[in-house]
């Protein structure tokens, strides 16, 4: 996942912060579906996950912010967008584990 993500954001020269990143979005994805390892098909949302904290880097805290008349909005729950697959995930698991809030 390190070299994908490092393509994707053409940074190469700071693996132990994108390798921090990847952990901490693995954690947090992990948490949500109640698992220890990540099935392999939520790779893709891990990095997905890695690119937003990245680009947020200096703007912690924030909802939103403005920089030489351009503006962002940050995504409050990062895994919002992703609900839809990691609930299904979790339904066919069966196990109760997780935690399913939509």
């Amino acid at each position: 996942m390190l070299e994908r993500l490092q393509l994707i954001l053409n940074v190469y020269d700071q693996e132990a912060l994108l390798v921090e990143i990847l952990t901490l979005s693995s954690q947090k994805l992990l948490a949500y579906i109640g698992e220890t390892s990540l099935p392999p098909q939520f790779e893709w949302i891990v990095i997905e996950l890695a690119v937003q904290r990245f680009n947020r880097i200096g703007s912690e805290g924030m909802s939103s912010e403005s920089v030489d008349g351009g503006s962002s909005t940050y995504i409050e729950d990062d895994l919002s967008p992703y609900y839809t697959y990691l609930n299904d995930y979790i339904s066919t698991q069966n196990t109760g584990k997780g935690y399913k809030l939509f």
